[in-house]
């Protein structure tokens, strides 16, 4: 082969093969040089955007907090009571052998002495941060039969104290979805939050109970939800998933 072939192969001799030495063809890796310093990205505390950003957003907060900061001192006492009206009547039920269900568990709320009668509140508990309060029904044919109290904001933002009763009026088969039963429910109570009553609380508490109470041992179901269709406002309908 010429002395000046580029061919870089194996090349024979006798039964031996010999390799011949290939030509470079990358670069050599770069060699860092003793002493040099390496580049270093300068540093402004202006640039740090993250830790800028953390500092602004905490201060919005802050600030926020100072001009919507929302005081529940007033709902925290309406809730301990109707929660301790709402237990008594359960116990009550729980005489004539009619179980109801509270909600908020009265275990979040209770520490028991002795189950059901003897117990205080715990002092843990965020009475404040409680949104809904019911009691239902889980009587046999009593299921949906439910009183609800809860707050919410009016359009313009102010917090109102609404209080229903509830009822499953029947059930439908429909195509799609199943079967459904068909609830409807009378308005107890809706008012201002800041001006809801104890006292009117109370009233209206007893007025359904009772009448609640007495259905239960008459066994007419009827009767009950015709009181409340005579004597409070209608509220909403809507059908709900019977899990049957």
């Amino acid at each position: 082969m010429p002395a000046n072939s580029l061919y870089s192969g194996p090349l024979y001799a006798g039964s031996e093969t010999v390799k011949m030495p290939r030509r470079a063809t990358r670069k050599a890796a770069e060699v860092a040089i003793p002493g040099e310093p390496e580049s270093v990205t300068e540093h402004h505390p202006e640039d740090d955007f993250v830790t800028s950003l953390k500092n602004e957003l905490v201060r919005t907060h802050a600030a926020s907090g100072l001009k919507t900061g929302e005081d529940f001192t007033h709902r925290a006492e309406i809730n301990k009571r109707l929660l301790q009206d709402l237990w008594e009547v359960h116990n009550q039920f729980e005489e004539i052998s009619v179980h109801l269900t509270i909600d908020p568990s009265q275990t979040l709320f209770a520490t028991f002495v002795e189950y059901p009668t003897k117990w205080t509140f715990r002092e843990s508990f965020d009475f404040g941060g409680v949104k809904t309060i019911e009691l239902a029904d889980r009587d046999a044919g009593w299921v949906g039969f439910t009183l609800r109290f809860w707050y919410y904001k009016t359009p313009e933002g102010a917090n109102h104290l609404r209080g229903i009763f509830e009822w499953c009026e029947g059930e439908s088969y429909h195509r799609y979805s199943g079967w459904m039963r068909m609830m409807s429910q009378a308005v107890l109570y809706d008012a201002a939050e800041e001006s809801a009553s104890i006292r009117d609380l109370h009233r209206i508490l007893k007025d359904v109970v009772v009448q609640w109470y007495g259905a239960h041992l008459e066994r007419t179901p009827e009767k009950f939800t015709e009181h409340l269709k005579e004597k409070y406002p209608k509220g909403a309908s809507y059908a709900k998933e019977s899990y049957r």
